[in-house]
């Protein structure tokens, strides 16, 4: 039997793969272990898939470099699906369609991804999907996981701070036609309804528009004490620079906890406020086996991007490969079979989050997974409310 070891993130990770490359031959004899991926690369979304793609490339090149998965090398093929949902389904399925293929991480595209969740089933191949997509959380699905956490998950985060700071109005923009933005609207606003916030504004958007006026006007006339913004990609920035300076104090979510909002949105995103993967705290993270995860992550990230911080989509990506080669290491195979199996039940502390997949959960994650931050100096900082929690919350 093969002695299974808990996997760090990138570098840690492919220490602990090589330890593990002296069990039996996997069902394939030999060659690569491939993997697919399809991202969004250019489009509306490409700041995302790009993100996903560096992290997930430099958690393979590690593998690789450490002797691979059971001695073999790990094969990433990383397609283009342009943020385009016809595209997405047509890349996955030439993918899946191959049986040298062991693994895929779906679209960082929400709606992409949910799309491949039927090709996924009927080719019966595992897919992590590397966007929060709420049809792969409850396992219906049996080979669709997810990698972030799903809407609701944000929306808990952000209802929990809103209470604790006395928020008692909320305004809500979010994307109309896409599953992201109508997710998080819907679970928002059942939570805070719960929590006694009142609903001023519910306002669905066109996230191609380059002008919010008609949504900001109506956001300033309901004067709420919190507005929150529920999209990725550009219009999330937009809508920040156009809002700034109206009294509106402004929410987003992980979609925009990178530099690639900070940078465009400039002096308008001061004081934002946004629900993120408690990786995104990096080097304040208090000492311990989750910061040394996350700081596996991030350093080698910096060293690449000129200091830069990795996107909360960089977390997934890598964490995404971290999955799939635990699984596959502990199913000893690359058959596709044998690696769902496995991937349901992983439990594993990676850079994302502590991740317990079973046959009901096919998210994994809990609250500890998410923090509030808050830009201050042009950077996204953990608030007073995230620090006090590093005590008692984080991933274990």
């Amino acid at each position: 039997m093969r002695r299974t070891v808990p996997l760090a993130a990138t570098a840690a990770l492919a220490l602990a793969l090589t330890a593990c490359s002296g069990g039996t031959a996997t069902s394939s004899a030999s060659g690569p272990v491939k993997i697919g991926m399809v991202v969004p690369l250019t489009g509306f979304l490409s700041a995302l898939g790009q993100g996903d793609k560096e992290a997930a490339e430099r958690a393979v090149a590690d593998i690789n470099a450490a002797g691979g998965i059971d001695g073999r090398q790990v094969q990433l093929t990383v397609v283009d699906d342009k943020a385009d949902v016809t595209e997405s389904v047509k890349q996955f399925n030439q993918l899946a369609s191959d049986p040298s293929y062991s693994a895929m991480l779906a679209s960082s595209f929400v709606s992409a991804a949910t799309a491949v969740g039927s090709t996924a089933q009927s080719a019966k191949i595992p897919t992590i999907a590397l966007s929060p997509v709420d049809a792969f959380a409850d396992g219906s699905n049996p080979y669709a996981f997810t990698s972030p956490p799903v809407p609701a998950v944000y929306a808990r985060a952000l209802v929990d701070y809103w209470v604790a700071q006395g928020v008692k109005t909320l305004a809500i923009g979010y994307t109309g036609g896409d599953l992201y933005g109508g997710n998080g609207e819907k679970a928002t606003v059942e939570f805070a309804e719960k929590a006694g916030i009142q609903v001023v504004l519910d306002e669905a958007y066109d996230q191609t528009s380059t002008d919010f006026t008609p949504l900001i006007t109506k956001v300033v006339a309901a004067k709420p004490d919190a507005f929150v913004v529920w999209g990725a990609g550009p219009a999330p920035v937009i809508i920040t620079k156009q809002i700034a300076g109206k009294g509106v104090p402004t929410y987003v979510t992980g979609a925009e906890a990178s530099d690639l909002y900070l940078q465009p949105a400039g002096d308008a995103a001061e004081g934002v406020v946004a629900a993120a993967t408690v990786a995104l705290a990096g080097d304040a993270l208090p000492d311990g086996p989750y910061k040394s995860k996350v700081m596996a992550v991030v350093k080698p990230w910096q060293d690449a991007n000129n200091g830069a911080t990795p996107p909360e989509f960089a977390f997934g990506g890598a964490s995404g490969i971290e999955l799939l080669a635990s699984a596959i290491d502990r199913a000893d195979s690359t058959d596709r079979q044998k690696i769902r199996d496995a991937l349901e039940q992983t439990d594993l502390l990676t850079s994302n989050g502590h991740y317990t997949y079973s046959a009901t959960d096919h998210m994994g994650l809990d609250a500890t997974s998410l923090a509030i931050f808050q830009v201050e100096g042009g950077k996204w900082v953990p608030t007073d409310y995230a620090t006090k929690k590093f005590a008692t919350e984080l991933p274990q």
